[in-house]
């Protein structure tokens, strides 16, 4: 048998997928680099509980798929494992971001102020919504390429499902720190958060497959709606 030399710590510290341990009593005993933000006291109980509900009937391990959003971080799937009594290892499965091809045409793309495109389907919502609604915004952000009509419809399906909401608040800023990567060069992301305090989510799958064809991510919650869209600036060759 061949030497493994690679140390199965490093790889479960630095694997993509959130790894938590915890005691008996609930308490973290482990958590690996990808569920620092899930380790905090706010969530450990949270996560605990659902390790608890899903955990095999005897020793061993058992996959169910759920959809589960904690802040920007989204799931498909988890995996509760455990060999004694005394531990109770929680394994999240992290939903990838949307797919954009190194070869992406721009068929169909314009340059786009997101700001002018955003507003006006705010005004169009507006002419059906008579709640107040604030939009906060960073008007310094840089035209980028969009497919405008189909981003519309997604904005449009986006906002129908806060029709009845008493109040909806709009963000739209750079998600400072993080980039993508398309044809080996790296992009800013925007953060668009539509929040209230309820919104109908019937049409989440419908709002999911609007975001691929956008080449955009959906983060959903309970109350909020978060995109991350790729902030592609093409410099002109004039």
């Amino acid at each position: 048998m061949n030497t493994i030399l690679t140390s199965f710590k490093f790889l479960v510290e630095n694997n993509n997928n959130p790894l938590l341990i915890f005691n008996h009593k609930g308490k973290i005993e482990y958590f690996n680099h990808s569920a620092e933000f899930l380790a905090g006291i706010h969530l450990s109980h949270e996560l605990f509980r659902l390790a608890v509900t899903y955990a095999p009937q005897s020793f061993g391990s058992r996959t169910v798929h759920l959809d589960l959003t904690y802040g920007m971080d989204s799931f498909y799937a988890i995996t509760v494992l455990y060999e004694s009594e005394e531990e109770l290892c929680l394994y999240l499965y992290r939903k990838p971001r949307a797919y954009i091809p190194k070869n992406l045409s721009f068929d169909g793309y314009s340059s786009t102020d997101i700001n002018l495109l955003l507003e006006a389907n705010i005004e169009l919502f507006k002419m059906r919504y008579n709640n107040k609604l604030t939009l906060f915004t960073d008007y310094s952000l840089p035209k980028f390429q969009m497919q405008q009509n189909s981003f519309s419809m997604l904005l449009r399906k986006l906002f129908e499902q806060y029709a009845t909401a008493k109040k909806i608040d709009i963000t739209l800023k750079i998600n400072i720190g993080e980039t993508i990567v398309i044809a080996e060069k790296k992009y800013p992301i925007i953060m668009l958060m539509v929040k209230s305090d309820s919104r109908e989510r019937d049409s989440d799958e419908e709002i999911e497959k609007l975001t691929l064809q956008n080449h955009t991510t959906a983060y959903f919650q309970k109350e909020s709606v978060i995109l991350e869209i790729p902030c592609i600036v093409v410099q002109s060759t004039l």
